[in-house]
């Protein structure tokens, strides 16, 4: 197959069109009583069919014998929509046409002239909100008032950045997400079509990774098909499909519902090293546990285990918000684990032999948690070894990005590592005072970051007294004398 699924199999008449009824059923309502308007905005997410119904009006109106309110896609005037190749439909691109002098070229200009061929002459603007405010202007007289042979079709993902000017004067028409149902319905025809049997788990998964977005969707189902295999599988899918799946999460909360917090906490940062992406993984956990909410209201189940995952729903709502902002994004969620499940001992930890960072991060939380103690200042991020074995390396870069900083740098000595600060020891106060300066310490906690894959504060530190050798020393090496 040359053509990408969503190209290929592009609906070619309003009721192949899926997801959005209210938009096709009162275009043809309209074409049917002769009242097609003169300007319509289509609006909505991406890839949920705005400019194939563009199209396929552009077609419906130029249609030489159309019938039951469809364009027949047999006549020359539906050959030429379909193949792009009408002189009459123009698709202009306002992501990369923005300024008025294209709006006057390519639009104004044009639309006093009668079509070449066709009955009518339709303009056809992708990403309209992209127009500069001079070109929305220009725009604004033609909009208002086209000639009898003209019709304009904007399109938009981000209405607010359209003006109300633009907007009332153009028929509104609100895509929708397409529905889960539909969008399988439309997969499995798609499959059929191509002869291959793609497995009921695929196209779930085809479709929860694209979001309601129809473009998506096929175009995943496109690259399932480009393995060349006649039987697609979960098993083969997943050499493309994103790996995140419902096996995981299954796994996942039966150890959550178990209140097994090790393991919990152990499939996550497995799940995480395996590169599975933690804010989505967080979103199918959250979408599952809704699923058995509503199953545990439907049946005869125990209070408490319905307000446990009413209480695992709450929690991991508000953990996903905080993803974003923390340095260990997993931390958010791994605390959550500590509460949902209980308290656990270190010694519970090291007996199955899990050493990440982050866990023993969130054991000790949890030992604060049930004592009442405050260790967040106190527990390391890393080890000193660590970061005085990756020192070189995080000098030798900062002298490649900062001129003036490795003079005070190169006489430094990592000597501690508190909580999430890492120490750093000065013979001078006036180095201590350089280093400590908010522009510098960026600059290293940068270049940490970079070498050691986490984010770490510095502090500098005066480990020892200045002398008046040393002052003298230091005060050389910046070419000045010492006053006495």
């Amino acid at each position: 197959m040359s053509l990408a699924l969503y190209r290929a199999y592009r609906p070619q008449k309003f009721e192949d069109l899926i997801g959005q009824p209210h938009v096709s059923t009162t275009i043809q309502n309209q074409f049917e009583m002769g009242r097609i308007a003169h300007a319509y905005l289509f609006t909505g997410p991406r890839g949920v069919g705005k400019t194939t119904t563009a199209r396929l009006l552009a077609k419906l109106v130029n249609c030489e014998k159309p019938k039951h309110n469809e364009p027949c896609n047999t006549c020359a005037a539906c050959e030429q929509v379909t193949s792009g190749s009408s002189l009459d439909i123009y698709e202009i691109d306002a992501a990369s046409n923005t300024d008025v002098e294209n709006v006057r070229e390519n639009i104004i200009k044009s639309v006093r002239f009668a079509p070449n061929q066709l009955k009518m002459k339709v303009f056809i603007i992708d990403e309209v909100h992209m127009l500069s405010t001079s070109a929305f202007n220009a725009l604004l007289k033609t909009l208002e008032e086209p000639p009898a042979h003209v019709i304009f079709i904007l399109a938009t993902t981000e209405i607010h950045k359209v003006p109300e000017t633009i907007i009332s004067r153009c028929q509104r028409f609100d895509f929708k997400r397409i529905q889960k149902e539909e969008m399988i319905k439309r997969l499995k025809e798609i499959a059929k079509s191509e002869e291959v049997k793609v497995d009921d788990e695929v196209l779930d998964q085809v479709v929860r990774h694209s979001a309601g977005c129809a473009r998506d969707a096929e175009s995943l189902l496109g690259q399932l098909m480009a393995l060349g295999e006649k039987h697609i599988t979960i098993e083969l899918a997943s050499l493309v499909l994103p790996a995140t799946t419902t096996v995981l999460v299954d796994t996942f909360l039966n150890h959550l519902f178990e209140k097994d917090t090790q393991a919990c906490i152990s499939d996550l940062n497995t799940f995480i090293e395996q590169g599975v992406d933690l804010r989505m993984f967080v979103e199918d956990v959250i979408s599952n546990l809704r699923d058995r909410l509503f199953d545990q209201l439907s049946k005869s189940v125990s209070e408490s285990d319905i307000s446990f995952t009413r209480q695992a729903l709450t929690s991991l709502l508000e953990a996903k918000t905080k993803i974003r902002s923390e340095h260990l994004p997993q931390l958010p969620i791994e605390l959550t684990i500590v509460e949902l499940c209980g308290s656990v001992s270190k010694k519970d930890f090291n007996e199955q032999g899990v050493d990440s960072v982050s866990t023993i991060l969130s054991l000790r939380v949890s030992e604060a948690i049930s004592t009442d103690e405050t260790v967040f200042d106190t527990i390391p991020v890393i080890s000193l070894d660590e970061v005085r074995a990756k020192w070189p390396q995080v000098f030798e870069q900062i002298k490649e990005c900062n001129a003036s900083l490795p003079l005070f740098m190169q006489s430094c000595e990592v000597c501690g590592v508190t909580g999430e600060h890492v120490e750093l020891g000065f013979a001078y106060d006036l180095y201590v005072q350089t280093v400590n300066k908010d522009k510098n310490r960026q600059v290293i906690e940068d270049v940490l970051e970079k070498v050691i894959g986490r984010r770490i504060k510095v502090k500098a530190i005066q480990t020892k007294h200045e002398n008046e050798e040393d002052l003298q020393k230091l005060v050389s090496e910046f070419g000045g004398t010492l006053m006495t």
